[in-house]
């Protein structure tokens, strides 16, 4: 995928319900219908980001599941379908390699493995530097029944 950015800050509101303190992507880099390339600068303001500046588990997985999610609007936006909103459904084979800190800018790379019906299954690397430090595979439930 590309090293050039998309969407970033508010932009990426459009396609996410997420807001502040809660919003966890900052960058879109690329976007297809089975891959999507996200980003997130972490700021010592993020409500994940605790013990002098480490960011937590729970923040590096809700940046993945958020990554899922911009992945789903960003499509039914440029196919001019409503955007609904998403749930994770299961992670499996979470692996942390490496901690982030405050100032490190991770990369995400989502691609899906299968879809079926209002679940998509998506495998998942994040990179600081090029350097894989989280890996997982994640189920969404998109809710479609609006």
């Amino acid at each position: 995928m590309s090293a050039s950015v998309m969407y970033s800050g508010d932009q990426i509101k459009t396609f996410i319900p997420q807001r502040e303190p809660m919003l966890m992507v900052d960058k879109l880099f690329a976007c297809d219908e089975a891959n999507v390339e996200t980003g997130l600068t972490v700021s010592p303001a993020n409500i994940f980001v605790y013990d002098g500046g480490l960011f937590s588990e729970a923040g590096v997985i809700e940046h993945i599941a958020q990554s899922a999610a911009l992945f789903a609007g960003y499509n039914d936006w440029i196919n001019h379908r409503p955007i609904v909103l998403g749930y994770i459904a299961e992670i499996k084979k979470f692996s942390l390699a490496a901690p982030a800190h405050v100032g490190d800018s991770l990369v995400s790379r989502l691609s899906v493995v299968s879809q079926a019906m209002n679940i998509t299954l998506m495998n998942a690397v994040t990179t600081i530097n090029n350097q894989t430090v989280a890996t997982c595979k994640m189920k969404i439930f998109m809710d479609k029944k609006k």
